[in-house]
């Protein structure tokens, strides 16, 4: 399916603005990489809150600190054009004074707030900021969630903060994508599980994990083959990168 779509955008001369949050990290960087070697990218918005070298004439990199409602609302002039691909890699784990939690003895209000912050409210407040960038006629949006984040598959508990965030996160695509299918473009909007990888967010968690873990690059590269294969009637729904649905 996605060879099929992508020959027949070049067939068809069509071309794509992408945006990617979180662009700094390891999946969004080698996102950024795989998207930049696309004959159809025309531009790329590539948001982090660290400065970052270039990697490629197309892209344009923006100051965003999802943490700060100002930062995000300041978004939306920082973008000049249409965007027809979307895709939110963002996400916190652990901080240099906290960890995920592994009773109730170490929940803190601020790291939870912290979490849903960054996890949630950014990503999607930062979607609403650009809402008149997203009428693109071929929109696809994907926000990056976790497994944890599932109610229904959440069988050991703990990671409190990450798993409500999440959690939080799947129902404002849910919401999202509602309401989005009213607009006239009938975009696709879903949240992706991209399975365990190797990046920064993951590193001291994999150390002594015997199942394979996947890299940054693997993972992007089946990423972009389920964002450019999406279709209208799975908007709203929790996938895993093979397209399977995960319970919410």
């Amino acid at each position: 399916m996605f060879w099929l779509t992508y020959i027949s955008n070049l067939v068809n001369g069509e071309t794509m603005n992408v945006m990617i949050l979180g662009a700094g990290g390891g999946i969004g960087l080698a996102l950024l990489e795989a998207y930049a070697q696309a004959p159809e990218t025309t531009k790329i918005f590539a948001t982090h809150h660290r400065p970052v070298s270039d990697v490629s004439p197309l892209v344009n990199w923006l100051q965003l600190d999802l943490a700060d409602p100002d930062s995000v609302a300041a978004l939306a002039a920082q973008v000049d054009d249409a965007i027809d691909r979307w895709i939110c890699c963002t996400g916190i784990l652990a901080y240099p004074d906290h960890g995920p939690e592994k009773s109730l003895r170490q929940l803190n209000a601020e790291k939870l707030q912290c979490d849903h912050m960054i996890n949630a409210v950014g990503p999607l407040t930062a979607f609403a900021a650009l809402a008149p960038r997203l009428r693109s006629s071929q929109l696809r949006a994907a926000f990056l969630s976790a497994q944890v984040g599932s109610i229904e598959d959440n069988r050991l508990g703990g990671w409190h903060g990450y798993r409500m965030s999440k959690a939080a996160l799947n129902m404002g695509v849910k919401c999202l994508a509602i309401e989005c299918a009213r607009w006239r473009n009938d975009p696709t909007i879903v949240a992706v599980h991209p399975g365990t990888t190797k990046s920064n967010l993951s590193r001291s968690f994999i150390q002594t994990r015997k199942a394979p873990v996947q890299s940054a690059a693997v993972c992007a590269d089946n990423l972009k083959q389920l964002i450019e294969s999406l279709q209208p009637e799975q908007s709203g729904q929790f996938l895993r990168l093979s397209g399977e649905r995960l319970p919410w």
